[in-house]
């Protein structure tokens, strides 16, 4: 009887415990997606060649998918086109840059 009544509370403390544990935000790790948006932003930044585009002093401000290529536009009216791979798994459509 002992023993039940001890599982009982050890399991009413870890279950209720858990359960309302309140993590700071500070501490939690972005979605995925909002992660993805951030890496497709600053990827045209990785090109060698970037320094010399005449994009590469602007700011990207959206980033559109299709089914197989993805645009960064900039803030100054110019874009950068590369593939999309199979390793993107963000769904076709329009999502701002936030950095």
């Amino acid at each position: 009887m002992k023993r039940n009544v001890a599982f009982f509370i050890l399991a009413q403390t870890f279950f209720l415990g858990c359960s309302n544990a309140t993590i700071p935000s500070g501490i939690l790790y972005p979605a995925e997606k909002s992660m993805e948006v951030r890496y497709l932003c600053r990827l045209p930044y990785a090109n060698s060649s970037a320094a010399h585009q005449s994009w590469s002093k602007s700011t990207p401000s959206w980033i559109f998918l299709n089914g197989t290529k993805i645009i960064v536009y900039f803030k100054n009216d110019r874009t950068f086109v590369f593939p999309k791979t199979s390793e993107i798994t963000l769904l076709p459509g329009k999502y701002r840059c936030t950095f």
